[in-house]
């Protein structure tokens, strides 16, 4: 039997609503996770603003999409999207006027993180990437693994000229890793994809789950411990 997405969409607000479920919420946030995006990125083009900024916007645009996924009354109000377009809104106007000096300082230092990870790209011997790997997944290659293929899909990348990184080698090795991932327990697996793919911070994945920051990051120490583990057995 066929399931009309509305139908779909209600009965997942009803329950989320009966049972406040850590990973019901965390259903919603994926579903609309890329309109909170596209607000953010929307809000950058019209304020001219660079793209080192962007990733910013979209934290604040994901902590105003938190914050509408627990507030939403699906029976009073008539559409989520409307409901949590202004608070999206919001949060990233207050984020705006939040960033200062330190964010600047942050937003270089993921400029050199990047810059060291492109250093991978240059492997093409698929044992050497994976040994690199386990040395640098603590803070490094899990985010450009897990995320690489969408935020180049969404910033026009694809299709580009293969490259070092594009390598048989490097693909077999992303490919490992996400199983790796994917094989975690829960909630281990939700900090790590949400935390490396979506750029959530550990406090708002705190919120998603309903549990306490210094708990994420007990959950993520020990996913890394684990991922370490696994890639270096290779």
């Amino acid at each position: 039997m066929l399931v009309r997405p509305e139908r779909e969409e209600a009965a997942l607000w009803r329950r989320f609503q009966q049972t406040n479920d850590a990973f019901l919420r965390e259903g919603l946030f994926e579903r609309y996770r890329h309109f909170a995006r596209s607000l953010a990125r929307r809000h950058a083009r019209r304020s001219g603003l660079g793209a080192d900024v962007v990733e910013d916007l979209e934290q604040f645009g994901y902590r105003g999409l938190l914050e509408a996924i627990d507030r939403f009354d699906p029976l009073r109000e008539a559409s989520f999207l409307s409901f949590a377009s202004a608070r999206i809104a919001g949060s990233i106007a207050d984020g705006m006027a939040q960033l200062d000096e330190r964010g600047a300082q942050l937003r270089f230092g993921r400029r050199l993180e990047r810059e060291r990870l492109a250093s991978l790209r240059r492997n093409s011997n698929a044992r050497s990437a994976t040994e690199e790997l386990s040395d640098l997944v603590a803070e490094l290659a899990l985010g450009l693994i897990l995320s690489v293929e969408d935020r180049e899909a969404s910033s026009g990348l694809a299709g580009r000229t293969d490259n070092g990184f594009d390598t048989l080698a490097w693909r077999e090795t992303k490919a490992v890793l996400s199983r790796r991932v994917e094989a975690l327990p829960e909630p281990e697996r939700t900090v790590i994809r949400q935390h490396y793919l979506n750029d959530l911070l550990f406090s708002q994945i705190a919120t998603m789950l309903g549990l306490s920051k210094g708990r994420i990051s007990q959950l993520h120490k020990a996913a890394l411990v684990r991922l370490r583990k696994s890639m270096k057995a290779l």
